[in-house]
């Protein structure tokens, strides 16, 4: 009959397939385990028992993490999505972008190549109006053929947030859908918390075991390496979700001991009556951006210009990019911002207002008691002195009438 035989370069022996049959799954076929050992694997995938398609999906993912994980970040970085691969043109301030210098590479372990805006601290880029045309204008290319099985959607994730801040796009992004123009409007907010002895905020800098360690403390990232020292120090080794520092390593892909442990870990999580806790502060300096989104569909008809990389027509450009292509707009609502900050409610000046208040009610020491105390004096001194000359008169005039020498 047709068959083909696929083979791998790394490994020696091949798949012998019939094409009027189904591939075999990565999670069907281990040529090189034997049955005792495919059973643990399947264990530690974690797919036995499940039929809910949506679930199937979500354990693939968690498998994908794991699995890249265990690959060197120099390989993470080359099988992901590359800079002038996703970002096709950009402007910031009407102005062109280099693509090259002003976007920072970010390995995330859920979305891959990540990058970053306006990083650079020494050479910040500002905004002087607010609106679209002044704000950062991105045309993206999806590629969704080079999406794996396990992608859902098709689109892009975005996080806005402060340059020393950790983005977290898998906690705090938003998603942007291809075939549409999406705009994104922020406004910025300054909150200043007090620290001991008036709140419990976290000053700036973080602990030593804070796992982002080229960023600065965020709540968020306390959570997350308090779950990761319990993780590592029940366990062995790190959820693949989060970074590890030191020695540690992340938890391996087909190992059903550690998976099993890292489930329960993330399970004790989820319980409130666990012994698990984590104290985790808020910072004493912080920025937080609200977000207003909107969108529309784009390319439009009468848009006659080629699109990024297309060397095609423009009407097959558009169409190209209707499927693999989004345009990303954040700006400035408004250049004004809002500041939040605490003040002590009690503090020296008005302890000592209240003190002297106290001191002039219960004692009667106030400027006009002394005051009073003072005419008092003079009036009781005057009277004294008043008395003494009008003793002295009249012995004086006792005399002058008795005719007696002085």
């Amino acid at each position: 009959g047709d068959k083909q035989c696929l083979c791998q370069n790394n490994d020696p022996f091949c798949v012998e397939h019939e094409h009027a049959k189904a591939l075999l799954k990565l999670w069907e076929f281990f040529g090189r385990h034997t049955a005792e050992e495919m059973g643990k694997i399947m264990e530690a995938l974690g797919f036995e028992g499940l039929t809910d398609e949506v679930a199937i999906v979500t354990k693939a993912k968690e498998n994908i993490i794991f699995a890249m994980s265990e690959m060197s970040e120099e390989v993470r970085r080359n099988v992901s999505i590359q800079k002038h691969e996703l970002i096709q043109k950009c402007t910031f301030n009407g102005k062109p972008c280099n693509i090259e210098k002003d976007f920072m590479q970010i390995v995330d372990p859920t979305f891959g190549n990540c990058y970053m805006f306006n990083y650079n601290k020494s050479e910040p880029l500002s905004s002087i109006r607010a609106g679209p045309m002044y704000g950062l204008r991105v045309l993206m290319y999806i590629a969704a053929d080079e999406y794996l099985p396990t992608t859902e959607a098709v689109g892009i994730r975005m996080t806005i947030h402060d340059k020393d801040d950790f983005p977290f796009p898998d906690t705090f992004g938003y998603s942007a859908p291809t075939g549409y123009i999406s705009s994104f409007g922020m406004n910025m907010k300054a909150m200043s918390r007090l620290a001991a002895p008036y709140g419990d905020c976290v000053p700036d800098g973080k602990t030593e075991s804070y796992i982002y360690e080229d960023y600065v403390y965020s709540t968020e990232g306390c959570y997350r390496t308090c779950f990761q020292d319990m993780v590592i120090d029940q366990c062995g080794c790190g959820d693949p979700r989060f970074p590890v520092i030191g020695n540690a390593s992340h938890c391996f892909v087909f190992e059903p001991e550690q998976r099993k442990c890292l489930e329960d870990r993330t399970k004790e999580l989820g319980n409130i009556h666990s012994s698990f806790k984590c104290r985790c502060q808020q910072p004493c300096k912080q920025k937080v951006f609200t977000v207003s989104y909107s969108e529309a569909i784009w390319p439009s008809q009468s848009l006659n210009i080629t699109l990024g990389s297309c060397d095609m027509e423009p009407d097959e450009c558009n169409e190209h990019y209707q499927e693999n292509g989004a345009m990303i707009e954040v700006f400035y609502e408004a250049l004004n911002f809002e500041v939040l900050s605490e003040s002590e409610a009690y503090g020296i000046i008005k302890m000592m207002a209240d003190l002297g208040g106290q001191l002039g009610l219960w004692s009667g020491i106030s400027v006009i008691t002394c005051c009073e105390f003072v005419c008092l004096s003079c009036e009781l001194l005057y009277m004294v002195i008043m008395h003494h000359y009008t003793l002295y008169k009249r012995r004086v005039w006792e005399r002058r009438r008795n005719n007696e020498p002085w």
